[in-house]
């Protein structure tokens, strides 16, 4: 159950990223040079990007975990992959504070300002939070999420010091990071340059285990046609049961006849289903009622993650390309919303 943040732990969150805003942390580090921080009673560490030195949106980005760390360096390789960056966006989690215009102010977090009446600098410096979570809609910051962005932004604020005071000096050129960390056995906080950790998104894969299944598919005929399988998530609310609830996102999955045009099926996931399930569901289906297929497309790894057996033991090729006819019937889709 969601339950809200107080004004008090909002103003303590406010309080600490003012400081941080006077240190203008964007002229020192850049947004791959990643702050680790291991929080007291934390089994896994949370990690600080700082935006802002390279690009004009200014911000800092808390991932949470190495799951988190994971969904950093997807979407830092957005620009050389060929997954939407709107797609990107909407995969991944985070916790994420943006220096920005008035006008993009959630009305939430516009609510919580003028309640603490904190005054900006200017128009284009405003302060606001937003929390990014896989399968939902970008939303206001939880009771847990401002309680762990607070004590992050504290121990942030140790490092970003340090920096200033020319205590720690990450080269960039190097890939290095900083550290900062609790020592239990001497009760004190250590910090360090090191270099910046790595970590890939985990894309689960899986074996269809009915091997009666398995020979029945291999066994149908197969049919000249080349399918393009993707996913995208819809610019539009799904509202929860209980009231206050996070809205969902909802993520529509597409099969696409590549060979003489046309959708061949297009549903939103619905509630316990995934995209795992979703696209083995599919191929299943279709190989009973049409036959194999000669060739599936596709850029997302979740479809890869779901077919790489099945379609090895098929002997369906299974082809990673852009598919950018798929941007546009996207495009379709969501302008007919």
């Amino acid at each position: 159950m969601r339950k809200e943040a107080s004004i008090n732990a909002w103003k303590q969150l406010y309080d600490i990223t003012l400081k941080l805003d006077k240190l203008e942390p964007w002229n020192d580090l850049g947004d791959t040079q990643l702050v680790t921080i291991q929080l007291k009673d934390r089994e896994e560490p949370v990690f600080c990007s700082v935006m802002g030195k390279f690009s004009g949106e200014r911000g800092i980005a808390v991932f949470d975990g190495m799951e988190g760390l994971g969904d950093f360096y997807m979407i830092l390789g957005a620009e050389e992959g060929d997954l939407p960056a709107q797609y990107l966006m909407d995969e991944h989690s985070s916790l994420t504070c943006f220096w920005g215009s008035m006008m993009n102010v959630p009305d939430e977090q516009r609510s919580v300002i003028d309640e603490l009446d904190i005054r900006f600098k200017t128009i284009s410096d405003w302060i606001y939070f937003v929390s990014y979570k896989k399968g939902y809609k970008p939303y206001q910051l939880d009771e847990d999420e401002v309680a762990l962005l607070t004590e992050t932004y504290e121990n942030l604020y140790m490092v970003l010091e340090a920096v200033k005071d020319g205590k720690l000096n990450p080269d960039i050129e190097q890939a290095e990071g900083i550290v900062r960390r609790y020592n239990s056995e001497n009760d004190t906080w250590e910090m360090f340059v090191k270099e910046i950790p790595e970590a890939e998104k985990e894309f689960p894969s899986v074996m269809l285990e009915d091997q009666n299944l398995k020979d029945e598919l291999k066994n149908k005929k197969q049919i000249d046609l080349e399918v393009i399988l993707d996913f995208t998530y819809l610019p539009v609310m799904v509202e929860g049961e209980e009231e206050g609830e996070r809205p969902k996102n909802p993520l529509l999955f597409m099969a696409y006849d590549n060979t003489d045009g046309g959708v061949i099926t297009m549903d939103i996931l619905e509630e316990g289903d995934d995209e795992i399930s979703r696209t083995l569901g599919f191929f299943i289906s279709f190989v009973q009622q049409n036959g194999r297929m000669k060739t599936i497309k596709a850029r997302n790894p979740w479809i890869f993650g779901a077919l790489e057996d099945i379609c090895e033991y098929c002997s369906v090729d299974l082809v990673y390309d852009p598919v950018e006819i798929m941007d546009q019937v996207i495009e379709e889709v969501i302008s007919q919303l």
